[in-house]
């Protein structure tokens, strides 16, 4: 931990106490009942954090109790039952969504394996991810398999999915409403990301924003030794809008416990509005299963709705706050978001101005967020220069600039070459995309349409015979 604290931040929760015989015991007495009313209902209306924080960390040590009792087949034995029948109480209370297509989370990572990349996106983020695609086969030379997910049948048009699947090896397109029920989640935007994350047939998960692009083979992020330690990778976001105090204030409001950076953080210094970024995030679910579902849970319709979004841009913060909300260890890289661009590209020309960039533990230029233009929402028709990149926290918000200057250092030859192959793709793909906007594309490869029905199949489970399957529980160790 001593060496790791060189280059990581790691996130070191306060352990909880174990489950015991007489925890269950108190909630059946008199008293114990409250807080049994308390743990197993939802509020009418606004969602209280404090009362969800309670209810997640009670369910996560009733989970590491079970856990071994699972995995060795002897949870219907007799002395178990009253803890079980209470343990699914509160998970079907905290993830109604679950059902009917998973039994319970034991099986969430039952059947997962190996190694991916998962992509969420829908009609108009194609144009983004099937650069970010082909650059990740064609120039890094990736071969891990993809999986890219979207909403609802609507919300990737079948000559997109097509593309995708016949444009690129081992990779699949998957709707997430067939694996998870929509009816509580009600998806839209962000809020998909960690829902895809924890429905992938992967076991080890990086999660990529359509729009990210990475200057070194992403497989390399499964080797982080911060990952390697806690399971999971995080990056820092950009330092902006210093004296926001609202994140400090929403945080003290519901977390009584707090792990070992979140007083280090620019959120609790009132240093910045950003703390995350997601744009790339790297996960074991197998390790920290727990705090990916209390990350999904901030991205609920309700919750989402009434609280995180209105104290939170979007999903970012809803991973690393997740994770604390369920006292899951995590990593980030110890550095913050840079830029990439040109000088004065569009701003002063002694300043760095693009879009934001990450770093690697060797502090050299690993992936950026943003996409290939300068600014997508402004000038569609603008790639961005690839010419320079600065560190610093002083940012320039209009014009995406870096006012520090003591730190703008030159992309070498490899990496700017990296760059121009990443253009000379996304216009090959506006080709592409002009004729499927046409009806005009079609695919190169023989595609097999019963294949692609095989993969997506999800069995349904009845409700009413809810044996556990013991085969397959995970032995590792669960955070």
């Amino acid at each position: 931990m001593r060496h790791l604290g060189f280059t990581h931040d790691i996130a070191v929760p306060t352990p909880l106490p174990p489950w015991t015989e007489d925890d269950m015991k108190f909630l059946n007495s008199a008293l114990g009942q409250s807080l049994q009313a308390k743990l197993l209902t939802t509020p009418e209306t606004m969602p209280d954090f404090t009362s969800l924080t309670t209810q997640e960390r009670t369910f996560k040590v009733l989970f590491q109790y079970l856990d071994p009792i699972v995995a060795a087949g002897e949870i219907y034995e007799p002395q178990y039952q009253d803890v079980w029948t209470f343990y699914l109480q509160l998970e079907r209370t905290l993830y109604p969504w679950l059902q009917p297509y998973y039994q319970n989370a034991f099986h969430l990572t039952n059947g997962t394996e190996g190694r991916g990349i998962v992509v969420c996106i829908g009609n108009h983020q194609f144009q983004y991810a099937a650069t970010t695609i082909r650059a990740i086969r064609e120039v890094l030379k990736s071969t891990l398999p993809i999986e890219v997910f979207y909403i609802r049948e609507n919300d990737l048009t079948p000559a997109r999915r097509l593309y995708l699947e016949t444009e690129f090896e081992n990779l699949v397109t998957r709707q997430v409403v067939s694996r998870i029920n929509d009816r509580y989640t009600r998806f839209g935007g962000w809020a998909l990301k960690p829902y895809a994350v924890l429905t992938s047939s992967f076991s080890e998960v990086i999660l990529m924003d359509a729009d990210s692009y990475f200057f070194k083979k992403p497989d390399m992020l499964f080797d982080d030794a911060g990952y390697r330690k806690t399971g999971t990778l995080f990056f820092y976001d950009r330092t902006l809008f210093s004296g926001w105090e609202t994140g400090r204030n929403w945080l003290s409001s519901f977390l009584p416990t707090m792990s070992s950076i979140v007083e280090t953080t620019r959120w609790w210094n009132f240093k910045s509005a950003h703390e995350q970024e997601s744009g790339v995030v790297v996960i074991n679910k197998k390790r920290s299963l727990l705090g990916l579902l209390a990350t999904c849970k901030m991205n609920d319709k309700k919750e989402r709705d009434q609280v995180t979004y209105k104290h939170v841009h979007g999903d970012k913060e809803t991973f690393w706050i997740g994770y604390e909300m369920m006292q899951t260890p995590y990593s980030f890289i110890k550095t913050y978001g840079g830029v990439i661009g040109g000088l004065g590209d569009a701003g002063d020309p002694s300043m760095v101005c693009g879009n934001q960039l990450h770093f690697g533990v060797d502090r050299q230029p690993l992936w950026f967020n943003g996409g290939l233009l300068r600014d997508k929402n402004r000038w569609p028709d603008r790639y961005l220069k690839f010419t320079h990149y600065a560190e610093g926290n002083d940012w320039e918000f209009e014009t995406s600039c870096i006012k520090d200057t003591d730190r703008i250092r030159e992309f070498t030859a490899k990496e700017q070459k990296i760059a121009a192959k990443f253009v000379e793709l996304d216009q090959l793909r506006r080709k592409d995309e002009e004729k499927i906007q046409q009806g005009l594309w079609k695919p190169t490869v023989h595609f097999d349409k019963e294949k692609e029905k095989e993969k997506e199949g999800v069995v349904e489970i009845d409700l009413d015979n809810d044996p556990l399957v013991a085969k397959g529980v995970s032995k590792e160790p669960l955070i």
